[in-house]
């Protein structure tokens, strides 16, 4: 059977390990505004609710490269800032994808806007990774034929891996080389010898890369390299894993043993949740959320779902 590409799984990886750096790309103005001592909530639980409300009720799992992330501003009383990002690796032809970023924006504006005193603020970006700009937006319109003035007009900021000049991202920051990669795919043929040229070249950049912070930052860099390049032929296939335990490095390791170090933190909310549901009946939220270091946000969230 031949491989097929996980665009999803590919910048999910990404998205996870980069949070800052991916903010501070998307939206330099407001970057040192963040207080970062503070630290980053990613809203995982919440996302998928609200991507149950937008895609189908009963498959909110299946759209997993978007991220909400909430972090807090150093002026204001530590105001609450959401920052929602979404990967599109595809064109989605009918359905305005300018549209659908609106009614994100729409549910968590309805959802935290006004959960908490400061009034919490939101932005929104997309990442485009895919050929040709059918369905790349930059905004949504919303007006009737009638009436001559807009009724509404959604702005969002936009990536677009294809045109991105990567001059224009600093070299210390490691998502100039993730859309090194990413740009690189599009621009190479869909045979196997050049798709394993190309990962060559990006693997000898890769092997003893150090513009990252953690081990967890190097792990995703190889795994979104795995992802994105696949070599159909076995011999070829055979030929870059002798070319990795040579070269080794990062390389060195398998995609399961990246997997699973990458996964282990997401195995381990799991687990806070759970311990969290059985706690319900016994305990209070702010007893829950001190045991379990789950926000107390959530463990009220869990308790009017599990009513």
């Amino acid at each position: 059977m031949p491989k097929t590409h996980d665009f999803d799984g590919a910048w999910k990886a990404i998205l996870e390990a980069f949070e800052v750096e991916i903010v501070e790309l998307l939206f330099p103005e407001i970057f040192n505004e963040i207080d970062w001592k503070l630290g980053t909530e990613s809203l995982d639980m919440e996302l998928k609710e609200i991507q149950k409300e937008i895609f189908d009720k009963y498959n909110g799992d299946k759209v997993i490269s978007d991220k909400i992330i909430k972090v807090r501003l150093k002026d204001n009383g530590s105001k609450i800032l959401f920052i929602h990002i979404e990967v599109q690796s595809y064109d989605s032809k009918k359905e305005i994808f300018g549209e659908r970023m609106f009614r994100y924006f729409y549910r968590i504006w309805d959802k935290f806007r006004y959960k908490y005193d400061d009034k919490s603020e939101i932005v929104a970006a997309a990442i485009y990774t895919y050929k040709g700009s059918a369905g790349k937006d930059e905004r949504y319109v919303y007006k009737l034929p009638e009436i001559e003035e807009e009724i509404l007009r959604y702005n969002f900021r936009t990536i677009d891996v294809e045109t991105i000049n990567l001059e224009n991202i600093s070299d210390n920051n490691p998502l100039k080389l993730v859309f090194k990669m990413a740009k690189s795919l599009l621009e190479t043929k869909s045979n196997d010898e050049d798709i394993y040229e190309a990962k060559v070249k990006l693997a000898e950049e890769l092997a003893y890369y150090d513009k990252v912070k953690d081990n967890e930052q190097i792990k995703a860099l190889v795994d979104f390299l795995e992802y994105l390049f696949l070599i159909q032929d076995p011999k070829l296939e055979k030929k870059y894993e002798e070319y990795k335990k040579e070269k080794g490095g990062a390389l060195k390791m398998t995609i399961e043993e990246i997997r699973k170090v990458h996964y282990k933190q997401e195995g381990k909310e799991e687990e806070k949740i759970k311990i969290a549901k059985n706690f319900l009946d016994i305990a209070d939220d702010e007893t829950i959320a001190k045991k379990t270091g789950l926000d107390i946000d959530f463990v009220k969230q869990l308790r009017t779902q599990n009513k």
